[in-house]
């Protein structure tokens, strides 16, 4: 792996896509594009941009997020999560570039009650998950050089979060009321990115489970936030029935990283350890506002 590499991002705007760009702009030669700029719907022009570019590596961070409002948009989460994520593997391939895809711990129904390993059957509860394993499915079918990482309970400088809306309403707010029955692992964007190009580097192919390490619940979670920002608000736990949501979610969601263990490649820290250091760096601009 040289400076010459060539990698497009796609979803560059976003909170992972631009972790990506600011990783890699000393490593390879990247080509970012946001939503607006290249939209992964449009077939024609990303297969001509790819195909301008004939990049090695294209990595696709465009995705609908929205959990909730998936519900209410159900086409428009899956053409980006799945007929989008078709188009990018297929104009990957006709490259003969790898294409790498962010699947979701949203994709299982929480009903094992113990951590999913790449060798667990899928059962999606929501319309967002749905679309993220069609995603899955199509970046496999299109393109046998692929990398699919899935991810879970994302956080990072970029773009919105839950680290960021909890200090928010912290600061707004006399009590938060946070979920304290669903349990899964908060995992930090640069961490991704990392391991990620360990993966790209070992021109690894194939499903990978890629979070921070250990488990805890949303109230946890953002009891440690508020504590280690020193933010004075009350924070109470409630059950999921207490806080009704469009779109069902696993009660218990942790993902290991079992193959990346097995392949003695795992570089993914203890979720504790990586909230600390980001919030250590970044404490003053969280507490600031918006980035």
């Amino acid at each position: 792996m040289d400076k010459d590499m060539k990698i497009v991002i796609l979803g560059g705007n976003g909170q992972l896509g631009k972790e990506f760009e600011n990783f890699l702009k000393n490593k390879a030669e990247i080509y970012s594009f946001s939503h607006s700029e290249l939209d992964i719907l449009n077939q024609e022009l990303l297969t001509k941009k790819i195909q301008e570019i004939k990049p090695e590596v294209v990595i696709n961070c465009s995705a609908y997020t929205k959990v909730d409002k998936a519900e209410e948009e159900k086409e428009e989460c899956i053409k980006v999560n799945a007929i989008g994520a078709k188009n990018v593997s297929y104009a990957s391939y006709k490259v003969g570039a790898k294409v790498v895809y962010f699947s979701s711990d949203y994709i299982f129904d929480g009903e094992k009650g113990n951590p999913y390993t790449e060798l667990d059957n899928p059962n999606p509860l929501s319309i967002y998950g749905k679309s993220k394993l069609w995603g899955e499915v199509y970046t496999k079918e299109k393109n046998p050089n692929f990398l699919i990482l899935r991810i879970s309970w994302l956080y990072g400088i970029y773009g919105k979060n839950f680290v960021k809306t909890i200090i928010k309403k912290a600061k707004e707010e006399k009590e938060l009321r946070i979920v304290n029955d669903q349990k899964g692992s908060p995992t930090y964007t640069l961490d991704v990115v990392k391991q990620t190009w360990e993966l790209i580097k070992r021109d690894k192919v194939g499903i990978y489970h890629s979070t921070n390490q250990g488990e805890t619940t949303w109230y946890e979670f953002a009891k440690k936030i508020i504590e280690k920002l020193n933010v004075k608000t009350k924070i109470s736990p409630i059950k999921t029935e207490e806080y009704p949501t469009l779109a069902k979610r696993p009660k218990y969601s942790v993902l290991e990283n079992y193959f990346l263990k097995l392949e003695g490649i795992n570089i993914m820290r203890d979720w504790e350890a990586a909230l600390s250091e980001f919030l250590n760096i970044y404490h003053t601009l969280l507490l600031e506002g918006e980035k």
